[in-house]
C-alpha cells in the first residue's frame, strides 16, 4: 500500500471513530518463521554453511555457562563475510541476534513488555559481554587470523623465589592473598 492510500485509510478510520491498528502489516521475517525479525538475511541462502552438531553444541554450552541456562538456539550461520547466530532467552522472552555485520552486532527484540529488574539487566549485560567475546572469536575464524590465545606464548614466571633469588623454606611457593 502506498503512503497516500495509507494516510487516506487512517483519515477514514478517524472520521468513523474506529480504532487504528497496524496489524495489517506483516513482518516478512516473522512470516517466514526464521526467528528474530531484526537481522536474519534470507536473501542469499546459498552461501550459508552450518556448523557440525558438535561445534554448535559446544558454542551453545559456552553461551549457557555464561549468559543463561534457559535458551532456545537457532543454528549458527556462517556466510562468506558474516556470521549470524540467534535464539531466545526463554525466561526473559527476549529474542537475540549476534552478527558480525556491524561494529556492535548484538541485537534484542521482544514482542512483550519486559520489566527491567536487576536480573534481566544482568542477563542483558552478560548477553552483550558474550557477544564481544563471540565476535572476536568468529571474526578471527572468518578471516583466518589467530585469536589472542593462539597468538601469545605462555610466559614463564617464577613466583617461587624471593628478592635475593633464594627459594623459601621447603621449596614451596609463598601464599598470596588477593
Amino acid at each position: 500500500m502506498d503512503e497516500r492510500k495509507f494516510l487516506d485509510k487512517i483519515r477514514n478510520l478517524q472520521k468513523k471513530g474506529e480504532k487504528i491498528s497496524l496489524t495489517e502489516f506483516e513482518d516478512i521475517n516473522r512470516k517466514k518463521n526464521v526467528g528474530p525479525r531484526l537481522l536474519i538475511n534470507e536473501a542469499d541462502e546459498s552461501d550459508i554453511q552450518n556448523l557440525d552438531p558438535d561445534e554448535q553444541r559446544e558454542e551453545e554450552n559456552k553461551f549457557k555457562d555464561i549468559v543463561s541456562k534457559l535458551v532456545k538456539f537457532n543454528k549458527i550461520k556462517v556466510h562468506q563475510q558474516n556470521v549470524e547466530w540467534s535464539g531466545q532467552l526463554v525466561r526473559e522472552k527476549i529474542d537475540w541476534v549476534y552478527s558480525l555485520d556491524d561494529t556492535v552486532g548484538c541485537y534484542v527484540d521482544t514482542t512483550e513488555f519486559v520489566q527491567l529488574h536487576d536480573e534481566v539487566l544482568e542477563v542483558m549485560k552478560k548477553l552483550r559481554g558474550y557477544y564481544d567475546v563471540w565476535s572476536d572469536e568468529w571474526s578471527s575464524r572468518l578471516t583466518g587470523t589467530p585469536t589472542e590465545d593462539e597468538d601469545t606464548e605462555e610466559l614463564d614466571v617464577d613466583f617461587g623465589t624471593e628478592q635475593g633469588g633464594e627459594q623459601p623454606e621447603g621449596g614451596e611457593t609463598p601464599d598470596f592473598e588477593i
